[in-house]
């Protein structure tokens, strides 16, 4: 008996030690997975968080990008146009000054030529007068011989007396007077002015 009690007693701790050596093997396992899963599953909707986050954040990026392109190509086609009528401009300023030089010198041509047209218009004018007048003169002076050493009638002057107080112009038959009683007017208002009447032949 005394045998057996101390057997029975090995058999028990044994079979204690068994039962708390598998229970410890069976239920720490689920202890470990149970935490283990627990972290993985924070773990993961934190990154799904951060993703989304981080996905949000790169779309801002690329709309604000996209913004900023907008803006560029608004900002460059703008300077092209404003290019363009900058040239547009000089262009026209170009052609306005040119228009005007061409203006300018088409106006002194004409006016050159007119004043030479006039000019020489006038230049045979007077020569066609003074031989008129050369002529008249020519037959007065023959016709008309009186006493005196003076012409009456002379191309381009008027010859008054200043004792009668009579002038003749160039066209009136020729008179000869003295030298003492002469005096000379370039026009008929001039001598009429001075008190001297227009002789009548």
């Amino acid at each position: 008996m005394h045998f057996g009690k101390p057997v029975l007693i090995a058999l028990l701790s044994l079979t204690i030690l068994s039962g708390c050596a598998q229970s410890t093997a069976t239920t720490t396992p689920k202890i470990v997975t149970r935490t283990k899963t627990s972290y993985v599953s924070k773990r993961t909707a934190a990154d799904t968080a951060a993703w989304s986050s981080a996905k949000a954040v790169s779309r801002a990026n690329a709309a604000s990008a996209k913004q900023l392109s907008q803006q560029s190509s608004t900002l460059t086609q703008a300077s092209s146009q404003s290019s363009a009528l900058t040239a547009s401009q000089s262009s026209a300023h170009s052609a306005s000054v040119a228009a005007s030089s061409s203006l300018a010198t088409s106006t002194s041509s004409v006016l050159a030529a007119s004043v030479s047209s006039s000019h020489e218009a006038s230049k045979a004018a007077s020569q066609q007068a003074a031989t008129a007048t050369s002529t008249q003169t020519t037959k007065a002076t023959s016709t008309n011989r009186f006493s005196g050493d003076t012409d009456t009638a002379q191309p381009g002057r008027i010859v008054g007396n200043t004792h009668s107080k009579i002038y003749h112009v160039e066209t009136d038959h020729n008179y000869r007077m003295a030298e003492k009683n002469v005096s000379y007017f370039s026009t008929e208002e001039a001598a009429q002015a001075a008190g001297y009447r227009k002789s009548l032949r």
